[in-house]
């Protein structure tokens, strides 16, 4: 009779998850339950046609029927919905204070772990960005050594076009956008740890995104440094 209340005090307090509500209620004085007979009659018409149609010989007694649930019917004890939640409402409240004070204390250890990992990331990528000129200097000047290595004695060599490879090869190497990225999604990480509301989703949805620039970073490289650094940012 007070389900509707229930879920409704419930949602009032919890934003995010799936919340299981149990209760146990017992009375003292007279019996909270009440026999269902034509549960009861059903039930037993239902067994004796079942040995029939089985061959199953004997017939149904009162230890087998007692074994079936639906024959019993809780009651409340003439009890309307308005003294139920008297009785629940309490009850519920300390529950759900309960489970509201715990998560908060989750809460606060998570936030602690996931802000020393965002300056992690942050860190990494701090020095991914001082490597990279040096990065796609280095595979520019390898480029341009290697394309002169193959055409020396076999065809003329032209600078400008050992230039220009090189460049392009550099431009595909170039993963300035990423980086840039990375750490925009650290900060606004950051910033929705700051906000007072669940957070759950955005922050899954910004791990995702780190992880696909840390992998495109990692695809576009040829450079060992940058290439162990995104290992630890994946990490």
């Amino acid at each position: 009779p007070v389900e509707d209340r229930i879920r409704k005090a419930v949602e009032t307090r919890l934003a995010r998850g799936k919340v299981s509500v149990y209760i146990d209620w017992r009375e003292s004085g007279e019996s909270s339950v009440k026999l269902n007979t034509a549960a009861a009659r059903a039930l037993v018409s239902n067994l004796r046609e079942l040995g029939r149609e089985l061959a199953i010989e004997g017939d149904v007694d009162m230890a087998t029927l007692a074994t079936f649930p639906q024959i019993l019917e809780p009651q409340n004890g003439g009890q309307d919905a308005d003294e139920l939640w008297a009785f629940v409402k309490p009850a519920l409240s300390e529950a759900v204070n309960g489970l509201v004070t715990m998560r908060e204390t989750e809460g606060r250890e998570l936030e602690t772990e996931l802000r020393g990992r965002l300056d992690a990331i942050a860190g990494i990528a701090a020095s991914v960005e001082e490597r990279a000129p040096d990065a796609v200097a280095a595979l520019k000047e390898r480029v341009e050594t290697k394309m002169r290595e193959l055409l020396e004695g076999v065809a003329e060599i032209d600078e400008s076009r050992i230039a220009q490879e090189a460049a392009s090869a550099a431009e595909r190497a170039d993963f300035t956008e990423e980086l840039v990225r990375l750490k925009t999604h650290v900060t606004h990480s950051l910033e929705v740890l700051d906000r007072d509301e669940p957070t759950g989703k955005r922050l899954n949805f910004l791990v995702q995104e780190m992880h696909r620039e840390a992998n495109t970073m990692g695809s576009k490289t040829t450079d060992t440094e940058v290439s162990v650094a995104v290992v630890e940012l994946k990490e």
